[in-house]
């Protein structure tokens, strides 16, 4: 085999790319979470105004 030259072993690459894709989907979750929940408190302090 040659191992002189420095090769990108293809486990660690493909590793490399499900770690980026789940820190995407993670963001995209977080930031659906934070927005929903925004929208629940901004609906819910809405209601609580108009109801009182």
């Amino acid at each position: 085999m040659n191992d002189d030259r420095p090769t990108t072993d293809p486990v660690t690459t493909t590793r490399g790319r499900l770690v980026r894709a789940a820190r995407s989907l993670v963001s995209s979750a977080a930031r659906g979470l934070a927005t929903g929940a925004g929208s629940a408190a901004g609906t819910w302090i809405v209601w609580w105004i108009t109801h009182r």
